[in-house]
């Protein structure tokens, strides 16, 4: 099997191009311009594809469309850290839903945990990196 898809077919890859998919897509939403919109479609489809051999849970990934929502409330909203805090939180739960959909391919907890928290700091960085362009005069 290439190794490409070896890398799909493991839920960590899964997660890993889904968070991508999030990534390129806030970004090229906010800077609008081509690579990172043709990133954006070309990381969705391969999480598409991934998700066709490992099944996600509709719960976290209802949880971390939740979480995208609290973050950007943390920057637009003053919420003294409350939101921000709360969406962590939800991140690292939707996240360790999303890496443990099968027992067949079941990660450790020591390894979901690594991810699920290099997935939250990606996430929280780069909704930071969006509303700082958001909030940056245009040259």
């Amino acid at each position: 099997m290439p190794f490409a898809v070896a890398l799909l077919c493991h839920p960590a890859g899964a997660y890993t191009a889904l968070v991508i998919a999030i990534v390129s897509l806030l970004y090229a939403s906010h800077t609008r311009t081509f690579v990172p919109a043709f990133t954006s479609v070309a990381a969705a489809l391969l999480t598409l594809l991934a998700f066709l051999q490992v099944p996600p849970t509709v719960t976290g990934l209802l949880l971390l469309g939740l979480v995208l929502v609290l973050l950007h409330t943390e920057f637009l909203l003053p919420t003294c850290g409350l939101a921000g805090l709360f969406g962590l939180g939800v991140t690292g739960w939707a996240s360790s839903l999303l890496l443990a959909p099968s027992a067949a391919t079941a990660m450790t907890g020591a390894s979901r945990s690594v991810v699920a928290v290099a997935g939250t700091l990606v996430l929280c960085a780069v909704v930071a990196r969006t509303m700082r362009l958001r909030t940056l005069p245009r040259s």
